[in-house]
């Protein structure tokens, strides 16, 4: 019988152990999926925003897998740690396979970035979204009137959207009551979007674009200036050669480039 330890209890760990127990060139195969936190799904428990209940809900799928009886999933174990290392798991097991992800901040680098207000996406998505790293961070927004998200990508809209919602429309969700609280306490009134490049390079999916647009009592503004800095935006020809989600994303801020911020 062949022992594989997956390292990671994510989408990735999770999928990597149904393959590993499905294949049929290797037969009798066992996993342990490790985690150090003592629930699994990674991400997709907490990394999904809150309001997205049908992207959390892909857990049951996650759930189905685990259940297997070839597979078992083995939490609070920090693999690298003093308790357990490396080397030790190639002894306990025939192959190790790691899917762990990237659980640190990326940086920019530029100054600034140390003062006070200043926060990753990672603390903060981690703080709303109940992960256990995060019990004890505390956002205090209340005299708070603005922020910015810096990126382009679903990440960067999730932070935005989560300052821009009010509290009647997260209260049903599974947010932590702290964070709840916190953010309807918030007094921001307006959250700026900045990103490097423009818009036809911009990583979000349209779908989660046009949400900011039907939030209630938001307006979603875009300077006409800025989107005309684009080339895609001014020339057809550069918008019919980018792929259908960023031609998608560019009509969608071409549309709120069109409209009036106060109607």
């Amino acid at each position: 019988m062949l022992r594989v330890a997956v390292v990671g209890s994510g989408p990735s760990g999770v999928y990597a152990a149904q393959t590993l127990v499905q294949q049929r060139e290797v037969p009798g195969v066992r996993v342990d999926v490790l985690d150090r936190l003592p629930a699994p799904y990674g991400l997709v428990r907490y990394g999904v925003a809150p309001d997205h209940e049908k992207i959390k809900s892909l857990q049951g799928s996650l759930r189905t897998v685990l259940e297997d009886e070839r597979i078992r999933f083995l939490g609070n174990v920090e693999v690298g740690g003093p308790q357990l290392s490396t080397a030790r798991l190639l002894e306990l097991y025939h192959a190790v396979v790691y899917c762990v992800g990237a659980a640190r901040d990326r940086m920019l680098g530029i100054p600034g970035e140390e003062l006070a207000g200043v926060h990753s996406a990672t603390a903060f998505v981690a703080w709303y979204s109940g992960h256990p790293d995060a019990v004890a961070e505390d956002f205090d927004l209340s005299g708070v009137s603005s922020a910015v998200a810096v990126g382009a990508g679903n990440v960067a809209v999730d932070v935005t959207r989560m300052l821009a919602r009010c509290e009647p429309e997260l209260a049903p969700t599974d947010m932590p009551q702290p964070a709840l609280g916190a953010l309807a306490r918030s007094g921001v009134q307006s959250v700026s979007m900045v990103a490097r490049r423009g818009p036809s390079q911009g990583k979000f999916t349209t779908k989660e674009l046009r949400e900011l647009g039907t939030l209630p009592g938001v307006a979603a503004v875009v300077d006409p200036a800025e989107l005309a800095l684009d080339p895609a935006y001014a020339d057809p020809d550069a918008a019919a050669a980018l792929p259908a989600v960023f031609r998608r994303n560019l009509e969608v801020l071409r549309g709120w480039a069109g409209q009036d911020p106060g109607g």
